[in-house]
């Protein structure tokens, strides 16, 4: 699985934590999780609890917050942050409240198995609302288990190689304007009227379940990486992306 580049902030705690406090570090750093990732609700909580003033205040540092964090009562967060059943996510607002150890476990899972906080949109250990657009073999949901979801301002690219010409080309996937929606493009590196869009914006799950393993399906990937969404190869802007079409540009 491929994870965030940026270094991880265990380096902060001077290797005295253990796995578990090392992973909760983690969490609390990551940029923008998405609202599956328990990275959300550690950061939700962190804020939460970090107005609380007077007699009430909890702790003065982040270090602080991350020995304190499995002892903090729901009732803090309660009615605040909660975990929607239906969608596999977490919200803002009222719904099921999940207390500190059991976040803590999801967030200590996710960091032994390098699951990336921010772009990381499955755990296994629950079921999503996408899962039943997939046929029983499971390929689809092996699919999404194993891709990220990029960031605003970012794309993730495939460079793969074609078994039949040997050309390198690449597999790019970026935000639409429509920031559930998601774009993939593809071509070839030597040859830049081999660049297209493939059937427009479409949700995450789409793009990363079915269309992008049907058009890698016979090339061989050699990497993985999260760029900045400068690295796009079109020049044409993403907003003519939000049709349904494919296009050559």
């Amino acid at each position: 699985m491929l994870s965030s580049d940026q270094p991880s902030n265990a380096a902060d705690l001077h290797g005295t934590a253990d796995i578990n406090t090392i992973a909760l570090a983690d969490a609390l750093s990551a940029p923008t999780p998405n609202p599956r990732s328990p990275a959300f609700a550690v950061q939700e909580i962190f804020r939460i609890t970090k107005s609380l003033e007077g007699e009430r205040k909890l702790f003065q540092s982040r270090e602080e917050f991350l020995a304190l964090f499995t002892t903090l009562e729901s009732s803090l967060y309660e009615n605040k942050l909660s975990w929607d059943r239906d969608s596999s996510s977490w919200s803002i607002g009222n719904g099921v409240t999940i207390d500190t150890f059991r976040i803590q476990e999801d967030v200590t899972r996710w960091y032994i198995h390098a699951w990336d906080f921010s772009r990381h949109s499955r755990d296994p250990e629950f079921q999503y609302p996408e899962d039943q657009q997939f046929g029983p073999s499971g390929e689809g949901v092996d699919a999404l288990s194993h891709a990220l979801m990029p960031l605003k301002d970012e794309l993730t690219r495939r460079i793969f190689i074609d078994k039949e010409s040997n050309r390198l080309g690449y597999c790019d996937v970026y935000q639409a304007c429509d920031a559930k929606k998601y774009i993939t493009e593809i071509g070839f590196f030597d040859d830049i009227r081999t660049h297209r869009l493939e059937f427009g914006a479409q949700p995450f799950w789409q793009a990363e379940g079915l269309t992008i393993p049907a058009l890698l399906r016979d090339r061989r990937i050699l990497s993985y990486r999260v760029h900045n969404i400068s690295a796009r190869r079109s020049k044409v802007k993403k907003e003519v992306a939000n049709d349904d079409s494919s296009t050559v540009y």
